[in-house]
């Protein structure tokens, strides 16, 4: 069985021995897309490239920390000068497209040209784009098709570094690479509504989720324990658009109108030691780490299947941020069959609903406070199992690939004819 076509993926994020969890959502967007290869006779080769960044005298060269079956990973880490300045930036701006350009070109010219190419966040990879077309077009194929999927919730005014506030040459990146997209890859239709919005130019597009390990992020098999607390979960980097602080006053407003009721809030994640330290500290000042009888627990990072068994065990997840995009937390809470109570923020109202939990305005501790109330109180006429059952339908490794795999043939057909 031979390999007659290639599909390039340029990936701004990506694990690295730096930090193992950028970008691991791609990671499995890669691995289902390659798993779902093996099953066909006419399968696409994937090539995945990625060039982390590290500062010269300041971190050390990042090391590659993710390998995946039947995936190419090509990679090249680019050295940026660590100092301050205009200056500096243009330099570093210049090494990378220099050293990134300078490898996809011998990349194409020692194995050929790709039949397709994927922009997975375009952060750094969309300066890309330009040179390699017009490398393509000399070497006579000028009609590679080009997706791109963007996992950055920059396209708003809500974050501190939305699209609006970036500089003119980052700007200019991303406008350039919307000019050659032939297809849009969004994981949400928010987020495609919001580039048409900032970038200009309606694009034609397919909705490509997040994928999930079903294998992991799944139903547990057995029931639960009634006699244990109700169990709150969140999980995230605790990073401040998370609003975690606002979650905790929520609960803790909760608990003082409830003051019988049997509550618990685990918050899983925090690799930043400084973010974790701080949702502790404030928890602390909150009351909710008593000494004997603490009602918040803290996991901190931990792996996968650590995270399932976590869903598993909860009986509502809970997510309280600013802005998002469409978060792999709720498309791996529900696929536990885990309710959602989240913010109706960018892509999420897409994906909870009142069938399988409940929705609040972004920074409305008053209506997230009443929405945990009334999970408590009615959690048990959520279907769990029918909950996990719609979620595998969207967003399991097959379903997610197979969306991708016909997206890739038939406009590599068209533009191939």
């Amino acid at each position: 069985m031979g390999i007659a076509k290639s599909v390039w993926w340029l990936v701004g994020w990506y694990p690295s021995s730096l930090d193992v969890d950028a970008g691991n959502f791609i990671g499995r967007h890669a691995a289902a897309f390659a798993q779902y290869q093996m099953g066909r006779t006419d399968p696409f080769g994937l090539i995945l490239f990625h060039f982390p960044l590290y500062r010269l005298g300041r971190e050390r060269r990042p090391e590659q920390v993710v390998a995946i079956d039947g995936v190419e990973v090509v990679w090249k880490p680019v050295v940026q000068l660590p100092w301050r300045g205009w200056v500096v930036r243009a330099v570093n701006y210049g090494i990378y497209k220099f050293i990134a350009g300078l490898l996809l070109r011998r990349h194409a010219a020692a194995t050929g040209i790709p039949e397709g190419v994927h922009i997975h966040a375009g952060d750094k990879v969309a300066r890309l784009v330009p040179d390699l077309y017009h490398f393509f077009r000399k070497g006579g194929k000028g009609a590679v098709p080009l997706w791109y999927t963007e996992h950055w919730a920059i396209f708003n005014e809500v974050v501190f570094d939305g699209f609006g506030k970036r500089g003119r040459v980052f700007r200019k990146d991303f406008f350039r690479l919307w000019e050659r997209v032939t297809l849009s890859a969004p994981v949400s239709l928010s987020v495609q509504a919001s580039m048409h919005k900032y970038l200009g130019g309606a694009k034609p597009f397919v909705l490509f989720r997040n994928v999930v390990d079903t294998s992991v992020f799944h139903m547990k098999e057995s029931e639960s324990d009634q006699n244990l607390p109700f169990a709150f979960l969140h999980v995230s980097s605790l990073e401040p658009r998370k609003n975690v602080f606002g979650m905790l006053r929520a609960f803790a407003a909760l608990k003082q109108k409830h003051p019988s009721w049997q509550m618990q809030f685990r918050l899983v994640g925090g690799a930043n030691e400084l973010y974790l330290s701080q949702a502790r500290t404030y928890a602390f000042g909150l009351g909710l780490l008593h000494i004997f009888q603490p009602s918040v627990a803290f996991f901190g990072p931990r792996r996968s299947v650590d995270v399932a068994f976590q869903m598993q065990e909860a009986d509502a997840f809970v997510l309280f941020s600013e802005m998002e995009n469409a978060p792999c937390v709720i498309s791996e809470a529900l696929c536990c069959g885990l309710p959602v109570i989240s913010t109706d923020v960018a892509g999420i109202p897409e994906m909870v609903n009142e069938s399988n939990g409940l929705l609040v305005s972004a920074s409305d501790e008053a209506s997230l406070i009443l929405a945990m109330e009334k999970a408590y109180l009615d959690h048990k006429h959520w279907d769990r199992a029918q909950i996990a059952e719609c979620a595998a339908e969207k967003y399991s490794q097959n379903a997610v690939a197979e969306v991708l795999d016909l997206s890739y043939r038939n406009l590599i057909d068209l533009c191939a004819e």
